[in-house]
């Protein structure tokens, strides 16, 4: 099977139990195992959907809106109707993006403490969870003339356009097998939705009668992981006098509403698929980073809490993993700005800088640098020295950097490989700024810049 449905509790909302079965139904044809994680809990807070994949892991917000959108990062969203008439959606509570946002720092928080209950102990430092993406997707599509603006951290979809995005996009630091896959539901304490697997198997009669039952009360049982069966049990076979199972099948997919979305879906994913084989060659996207290369941060400031009222668990250390990616141009020594997930092979980068993890502990500032280098023909070498890297806060000061011993002056990086460092700067962030600019001024790939939030504003 290639879709599996996994649970805390079965949603309240019928919208969402369509969702979800939608979703699975459109993901059922692919190839690859697929795993939805649905309506769970952790951190202390209920994510709506997660999708894991061999190479990438989504955590939605899903919210069902039969009207246009509209909003952005700061502020409540409304649905407007076909009348004109305006509702808050969410009211009470933090918008969708923020929601989202809550949501990635309680599961990643949860996957890296569980890393080596998941991934292989040989294979752990190359699956980084940080780069999980986060998405707001709006059921059952976005209606046109919708506005909404989110930045570069969030993504928004309609339901109808999921599949083919989740076929086509991946996060960057991630690659599980399927058991390593398997391992994050059962970690959760999660169960499988029996109806709906049932159902993808070619088990149950009708494709609504699952996603209109009621849910079934939570119970000890109800929540207990159950076990992988070795084999998927095979179909009872259909009494001579009923029509042919596979004419069941297609009528119930052209008589309800469930089946005929996942017709639609199943064409859109053919589509892209087709589209994106035949598509000419576009020139360099810079999607991932804004121009110039600078990355403004939307993660959380150290010594505050974030957007989402999130505390992280060390409040002196930003963690915000903000990547640059750059590709050799045509010209001797030249540099192209690109995406960092989800291109093609020939636009992919042939080195990425990451700004991992800023400290403001004990006095003292530090950066913690990675660096992936993906040619196969040149070494990369990131000198972590003051002429080629700069500090300044929003209030004009400068930081000096400290000198280092020279073995661990720069980080050289062989072709295929990664390599880490760190920068000390040997004085405490002055207490009203609000902002550090950290600037890399040649080495590995030019000029670069990154902003790091130091306090709430």
């Amino acid at each position: 099977m290639a879709v599996q449905v996994w649970i805390g509790e079965k949603p309240e909302h019928s919208n969402e139990r369509r969702a979800i079965v939608a979703l699975a139904n459109g993901l059922e044809r692919l190839d690859g195992l697929y795993l939805i994680l649905a309506n769970f809990s952790v951190g202390g807070r209920t994510i709506d959907l997660v999708v894991v994949k061999q190479d990438a892991i989504f955590i939605v917000e899903l919210k069902h809106c039969d009207g246009k959108i509209f909003g952005d990062v700061n502020g409540p969203w409304f649905v407007e109707s076909a009348n004109g008439e305006r509702k808050r959606l969410n009211p009470g509570r933090k918008n969708p993006y923020n929601q989202v946002i809550s949501y990635y720092y309680s599961l990643i928080n949860f996957l890296n403490d569980r890393r080596a209950d998941i991934v292989s102990s040989h294979r752990g430092a190359t699956v980084d969870f940080r780069t999980c993406r986060r998405l707001v997707v709006i059921s059952p599509t976005i209606q046109e003339g919708s506005q909404v603006e989110t930045d570069w951290k969030v993504e928004l979809k309609g339901l109808d356009e999921l599949p083919a995005y989740l076929v086509t996009e991946r996060s960057s630091e991630i690659e599980l097998s399927d058991e390593e896959m398997l391992a994050i539901p059962r970690l959760l304490h999660l169960t499988r939705w029996s109806e709906i697997n049932a159902l993808l198997g070619g088990l149950l009669p009708r494709i609504d009668d699952v996603a209109e039952q009621a849910p079934a009360p939570r119970t000890v049982a109800a929540i207990t992981p159950v076990p992988e069966p070795v084999a998927e049990p095979a179909p009872v076979a259909a009494p001579t006098a009923e029509a042919p199972r596979w004419r069941m099948r297609a009528t119930r997919l052209v008589t309800t509403w469930t089946g005929r979305a996942s017709l639609v879906l199943g064409a859109l994913v053919v589509i892209m698929g087709f589209a994106l084989l035949n598509r000419p060659a576009p020139p360099p996207p810079t999607a991932d980073q804004p121009q110039p290369s600078m990355l403004v941060s939307t993660s959380p400031p150290a010594g505050a809490a974030d957007a989402a009222g999130f505390l992280p668990a060390s409040s002196c250390i930003w963690s915000g993993f903000q990547p640059v990616g750059r590709r050799r141009g045509a010209e001797q020594g030249s540099w192209i700005n690109v995406g960092i997930g989800g291109t093609a092979p020939a636009l992919a980068p042939d080195v990425v800088v990451t700004l991992e993890e800023v400290g403001f502990c004990e006095g003292q500032i530090t950066l913690n640098w990675g660096v992936r280098n993906n040619m196969q023909d040149a070494s990369v070498t990131l000198p972590l020295t003051p002429e080629n890297v700069s500090v300044r806060d929003s209030l004009g000061n400068e930081y000096a950097i400290a000198e280092a011993p020279a073995r661990s002056a720069e980080v050289l990086v062989a072709p295929q490989s990664r390599g880490q460092g760190r920068v000390v700067i040997e004085r405490p962030v002055n207490q009203s700024a609000l902002t550090l600019k950290v600037t890399l001024k040649q080495e590995p790939f030019g000029e670069a810049n990154w902003v790091v939030p130091v306090g709430a504003p």
